[in-house]
C-alpha cells in the first residue's frame, strides 16, 4: 500500500476554479469548482477530503486477473455516491476498483460533476499502470478505465419515489453508499436518509462524511437515522487526517440498517 501523503496545504480550496488533491503519493486528482453562492455542491468541502483520505488509507488497492487473455479487475463490488459535488468521493471509489455512480442536481452534474469525471479517468488509469507495475502483471497489457458513470438524481423527490431508479439507470442495492456535507439543516435529513435506506440491504455501509457544525442537526441526524432504521457508529476520530485540514469538527458516521428481528 502507498505511504500516506506528505502533508499539503489543503485547509482552503473552496475559493479556487482548480486544485489538486494527493490521495496518496502516486494518485493526484484535479477537481474544478464554481464559487455558487446559490449551490454549495459545487465546492469541495472538507468533510469530502477527509472521507476521501478515510477510504484511500482503509480500502484495499485494487487488484487485476487475467480473464480470457485479458486484465480484468477484481472487485466487483458497487458504490453510490448522494450529493457529489465535484465527486471527490465517487472518483476515489472508483479508483480504488468500484463499480461508481455518482449523482447530484442536474445543474451540478453538467457545470462540475461530468468535468470532474472526465478529467480524472486518465489520472485514474495512470495509477493502475503504476500498480500492475508493482504486481506480477505485464505493465503493458491494456486496461479498461474506471467504472464510472454520473447520473442527475435530487434525493428529495427519490426518497418518496424511489420508482425513479428505471429512470436514472440506477441499480440497488450498493455495497457503499456516500454522501459528504449533506448534513447541514434538519429539513434534508429525512429525504437523505430514506433514500440511502431505498438504496442499501443489510450488509451494505452507508459512509457520512459531515462537519460537525451544530450540536441540533447532528443529534437529529443521528435520532433520525434510527428512526429510518439504521443503527450509527461514528469513526474513531483516530482513523481520520483531519490534521491536513486543521478542521477537527469533521466526522465520519457508519450507518447499517437494522437487523429484522
Amino acid at each position: 500500500m502507498d505511504q500516506q501523503q506528505q502533508p499539503e496545504d489543503l485547509r482552503d480550496t473552496k475559493g479556487l476554479p482548480t486544485f489538486s488533491i494527493a490521495l496518496c503519493p502516486s494518485l493526484r486528482l484535479d477537481l474544478c469548482q464554481l464559487n455558487n453562492t446559490q449551490n454549495h455542491g459545487t465546492t469541495v468541502w472538507d468533510s469530502a477530503k477527509v472521507l476521501a483520505f478515510y477510504l484511500m488509507d482503509t480500502m484495499k488497492r485494487p487488484s487485476w486477473n487475467m480473464v480470457d487473455g485479458k486484465l480484468e479487475i477484481q472487485n466487483g463490488k458497487k458504490c453510490i455516491e448522494l450529493g457529489s459535488g465535484c465527486g471527490l468521493g465517487g472518483l476515489t471509489m472508483a479508483a480504488l476498483g468500484f463499480d461508481t455512480i455518482m449523482t447530484d442536481l442536474p445543474s451540478v452534474v453538467e457545470h462540475v460533476l461530468e468535468v470532474n469525471t472526465r478529467q480524472n479517468e486518465r489520472h485514474i488509469k495512470d495509477w493502475w499502470y503504476q500498480l500492475l507495475e508493482q504486481s506480477t502483471h505485464d505493465s503493458a497489457m491494456s486496461l479498461e478505465g474506471p467504472r464510472l458513470r454520473v447520473e442527475p438524481l435530487d434525493w428529495l423527490q427519490y426518497s418518496v419515489s424511489p420508482n425513479t431508479v428505471q429512470v436514472n439507470g440506477l441499480d440497488p442495492p450498493y455495497n457503499y453508499i456516500l454522501a459528504a456535507d449533506c448534513i447541514y439543516s434538519t429539513e434534508f435529513l429525512e429525504p437523505l436518509l430514506l433514500s440511502c435506506y431505498h438504496l442499501a440491504s443489510p450488509t451494505t455501509t452507508t459512509l457520512v462524511a459531515l462537519e460537525h457544525r451544530d450540536d441540533i442537526v447532528v443529534n437529529a441526524f443521528l435520532d433520525k437515522a434510527k428512526q429510518v432504521g439504521f443503527e450509527t457508529r461514528m469513526i474513531p476520530k483516530k482513523l481520520l487526517r483531519t490534521q491536513l485540514i486543521e478542521n477537527e469538527d469533521i466526522e465520519i458516521w457508519k450507518l447499517k440498517k437494522k437487523r429484522q428481528k
